[in-house]
């Protein structure tokens, strides 16, 4: 397990490494205006959200194979999700993205975008292997709070 201090908090991370710093495409989405780039030495989980044909505040609608992906070792509520991430209200869909050794990604925790809160762990893709993306169907876990495994 890597452990990473950000913004004064710490990301576990497993199987990453610290990389030459890269720009954020959106440096407002980070706490503080603080991230690492770090460089994975093996695979790694995450969920990403999706917004099928509704836009973000001055950007696109989401895509499957989208950029920034939802870490830490938590399931929350669809709301909480929301509200940690700074989304900018429901989503409609999730997938588990499988990132694959050799992928640079900027990490760190949201900032408050949006009216949200903030602090969750978040990944910000930037180069290497193309991650995988694999379709949860239905909303079986946007009631409930539970946990899932670590990154694989």
């Amino acid at each position: 397990m890597v452990v990473l201090l950000v913004a004064g908090r710490v990301l576990e991370l497993p199987g990453a490494h610290p990389a030459a710093s890269r720009d954020s495409r959106d440096p407002r989405a980070w706490v503080g205006g603080e991230w690492l780039t770090v460089r994975l030495l093996a695979p790694l989980e995450a969920l990403r959200v999706h917004t099928a044909g509704r836009a973000y505040p001055g950007r696109p609608a989401s895509s499957e194979q989208g950029r920034w992906y939802a870490l830490d070792d938590v399931i929350e509520t669809s709301g909480e999700l929301a509200a940690s991430r700074s989304l900018p209200g429901a989503f409609t869909h999730t997938s588990v993205v499988r990132v694959p050794a050799g992928a640079v990604l900027n990490v760190g925790f949201a900032s408050a975008l949006f009216g949200g809160a903030g602090g969750g762990g978040q990944a910000e893709f930037l180069g290497g292997p193309t991650p995988s993306f694999v379709a949860l169907r239905g909303k079986h876990w946007h009631g409930r709070a539970g946990h899932v495994g670590g990154g694989h």
